[in-house]
């Protein structure tokens, strides 16, 4: 028995070794994921491959053109946590703030800035937010902080001080008393916020739950952007989408984005590779020696896998309403372009791995790479507003970022897919989608019917 084992296991090795393209991706596969998703990870981990945390997008109109207010924007531009964009103002104040909402409402910037006339003698700043980037908010709050303590001094201690007292409720009358025990106070705060390394403490504390006694105590606790909001000389205003539900979060918007891009390349991939069982078995070979157009195979192929995508994408947003509460019944129109044009260029990337393939072992290790690859740098598993910025360039030639940036322009932006930016992403698929199917039809011919490709 124990000899007989032996000489199978030498029979099953040596076959595995004769599929030199299939033991290459075997070995492959772990290496390249160990390549990317490190990069990735140390990145945003800020280690050997340096970075750190992304900029938080604000962009900012100084309206008081003051010296407070000139300091405050050269603050901010030195802050490496923001990526300053400054606008400079028209003239018409009403239609600069009225067009840096827009960029908020279409989902451009995150956050936009205001410094209003008179903010040199103390007015406040006024933020536009787009509500739901928890994370973000966070971040840029610690950034403001930092930036009006250097700009507005010792001041500054006193004035925060000022409105946490009002917001406790604590008579005006006893201000001047109050003031009198918390000068050790405004000293701890000066050094705090002038000590660049530990705002970073404080914002890892923040990040990693660390500053909370015990979970219980973090769930039922004061949140950080209130008691930042309350104290800070800043007037914020959400700037909600029309169509954006409330309830959903940026986080579940782009899971359900991702996941479906994601799955529905693996999804595809094992449909298309019918035409590896086909001609093993005998099929294609009976097929291409009837009387009719050979890209009729293929073309069936295409369109069978196409259906099935739209399918599967309809199966998981009926599932993802019910789940997240998600709004697909308002929107069935764009959510219905957008997956019919992710399904063909799914289809089309399916079908490519189907001609180039030799075997199934050759078509799952190179199908597994390939997806894996393009949806860590796409997007897929998580916003690439958390990636290092060689990793945001980089997933704009994948197939996954352009599909996930369009359906998050209509879960999180509210946009119909006849607005221009939906519909840069819609031509980029569908150019993809014709590219791949010419060149999967030319290595259809020449591999299986010995033609030519032309």
């Amino acid at each position: 028995m124990i000899r007989t084992a032996l000489l199978m296991v030498g029979k099953d090795l040596r076959l595995f070794v004769r599929d030199k393209v299939a033991l290459m991706l075997a070995v492959l596969l772990p290496l390249v994921l160990v390549t990317v998703f490190g990069t990735i990870m140390s990145g945003m981990g800020g280690g050997g491959g340096g970075g750190g945390m992304p900029a938080v997008d604000l962009a900012l109109l100084d309206l008081d053109d003051s010296a407070t207010s000139r300091a405050m924007v050269a603050a901010l531009a030195d802050m490496d946590g923001i990526d300053l964009d400054v606008r400079a103002p028209t003239g018409d104040a009403d239609a600069d703030r009225a067009a840096l909402r827009e960029l908020v409402h279409d989902g451009d910037v995150p956050f936009a800035a205001v410094l209003p006339p008179g903010f040199g003698e103390g007015a406040e700043l006024r933020l536009l937010r787009d509500p739901g980037r928890d994370l973000s908010q966070q971040l840029l709050m610690i950034g403001l902080v930092r930036a009006l303590f250097e700009v507005r001094g010792e001041d500054m201690a006193w004035e925060l001080q000022n409105r946490a007292l009002a917001e406790a409720g604590i008579p005006e009358e006893w201000m001047a008393r109050v003031e009198a025990f918390t000068i050790p106070f405004r000293a701890a705060m000066e050094s705090l916020f002038d000590d660049a390394d530990a705002a970073g403490l404080l914002a890892d504390a923040d990040a990693d739950g660390s500053a909370a006694d015990d979970d219980e105590d973090a769930d039922t606790g004061p949140d950080f952007q209130d008691i930042m909001m309350a104290v800070l000389p800043v007037e914020a205003e959400d700037v909600l989408p029309e169509g954006r539900q409330s309830n959903i979060t940026y986080m579940v918007s782009h899971a359900v984005s991702g996941m479906t891009v994601m799955m529905l390349m693996f999804s595809l991939v094992g449909f298309a590779r019918s035409l590896l069982e086909e001609r093993d078995d005998g099929t294609l070979r009976r097929l291409l020696c009837a009387p009719i157009d050979v890209r009729a195979i293929l073309l069936s192929k295409a369109l069978g896998s196409w259906v099935v995508g739209l399918g599967l994408t309809l199966i998981l947003f009926v599932y993802a309403s019910m789940l997240f509460d998600l709004d697909v019944a308002s929107r069935w129109d764009t959510l219905l372009v957008i997956s019919a044009v992710t399904a063909a260029s799914t289809t089309g990337f399916a079908l490519l791995i189907a001609a180039v393939a030799t075997s199934d072992k050759q078509a799952d290790g190179l199908s597994t790479i390939l997806i894996l690859v393009m949806s860590a740098l796409g997007g897929a598993w998580m916003p690439l507003l958390f990636m290092p910025e060689v990793v945001q360039t980089a997933a704009r030639f994948t197939l996954p970022f352009w599909s996930i940036d369009a359906y998050q322009s209509t879960f999180w932006n509210g946009l119909h897919w006849t607005d221009p930016a939906v519909l840069r992403n819609l031509g980029v698929l569908l150019a993809v989608a014709a590219a791949l199917f010419v060149v999967a039809s030319r290595l259809f011919r020449r591999r299986y019917t010995g033609a030519p490709a032309r």
